[in-house]
């Protein structure tokens, strides 16, 4: 991808990163962090930063293939192609699932680390326009 593109890409990201990040700092104060054994999740509601998350997340062209594999089922040959673009504050992740069919799922989600309390954040948006936030111990 072309070094303007790419920085173009990035800052549309990053725009996004900021409200998310500030909504998680502010809904995480209500989770008891001693008590985290294995995953919590937040559910917010926010139609507002859907159409956001759709402009800046799921239409974004990202730069880098991480991984492309190939496995079989029962119902058919699957081909997961996941792309990423990393950055230092976080990573906008997109798999894409094909069938053999020609049936396409895509997936985008956000990561990032709360390095304030050893956490790990898995960010996505679900078709009802709900943010949700899966976190859980960094190792």
């Amino acid at each position: 991808m072309e070094e303007g593109i790419r920085k173009e890409v990035e800052e549309r990201f990053l725009k996004i990163l900021d409200k998310i990040k500030n909504i998680y700092d502010f809904e995480i104060v209500d989770l008891n962090l001693q008590t985290l054994k294995d995953e919590a999740k937040i559910v917010v509601e926010n139609q507002q930063l859907y159409e956001d998350w759709l402009e800046n997340v799921e239409s974004l062209p990202l730069p880098s293939i991480v991984s492309i594999s190939r496995y079989s089922r029962p119902d058919g040959e699957y081909l997961n192609v996941l792309y990423q673009l990393k950055s230092d504050r976080g990573n906008l992740n997109r798999k894409i699932k094909i069938k053999s069919n020609g049936n396409v799922k895509t997936y985008s989600y956000i990561t990032f680390k709360d390095e304030k309390n050893n956490l790990e954040v898995n960010v996505e948006y679900d078709t009802y326009g709900n943010l949700i936030f899966s976190i859980k111990k960094a190792d």
